[in-house]
């Protein structure tokens, strides 16, 4: 039978442990060490690429801020908990036929999703809203994200934008409404 005084008999004829024991717990403690920090390197280089690719987005959307007659709407959720913490907004200018949308936490999608905007103009078919922009989410970018918006057709009168989000197969699903 075991007991509590043979274990600690046992404990304190074996005062050291082996050897082969330390080496083990020191490999296996460099060999974490190593791999957070290769981590830490690549998602850092991840994420100075990503800020990289958007500060010509942002110029250019700084740029189209100082033009007149801009459009500008806050993101209005849906009840979507997709959209739940989402956050960002929209700018348009009819003169340019472009605009951008300006995201924090847009979630990551699986393959097969896309986000869609849809462009509602008065002077068209309000059943038939013009297609703008498709695009995947940058998952390594958690900061501020960049969407160039580049309509199919010439918008004139815009007076609602959809962000959906389309699965292969399945109905769409409205992410985010802004109406200027």
């Amino acid at each position: 039978m075991i007991t509590s005084k043979t274990i600690a008999t046992k404990l304190s004829n074996n005062k050291h442990l082996p050897l082969w024991f330390w080496i083990l717990i020191s490999f296996l403690t460099a060999l974490s060490v190593l791999s957070f920090t290769f981590y830490l390197i690549e998602y850092t280089q991840l994420t100075v690429a990503a800020e990289k690719d958007q500060r010509p987005l942002i110029l250019q959307r700084n740029l189209l801020l100082q033009q007149s007659g801009i459009l500008q709407s806050n993101w209005l959720k849906t009840l979507n908990p997709l959209a739940k913490k989402i956050q960002g907004d929209l700018i348009w200018s009819n003169q340019q036929q472009k605009g951008f949308m300006r995201f924090v936490n847009l979630p990551k999608l699986s393959s097969g999703q896309t986000y869609h905007l849809w462009i509602y103009d008065l002077e068209q078919n309000l059943k038939k809203p013009i297609s703008a922009t498709q695009f995947q989410a940058e998952p390594h970018n958690k900061k501020e994200f960049l969407v160039e918006i580049f309509p199919e057709k010439t918008v004139k009168k815009p007076y609602k934008f959809i962000l959906a989000l389309e699965t292969e197969g399945q109905a769409q699903q409205i992410l985010l409404l802004a109406q200027p």
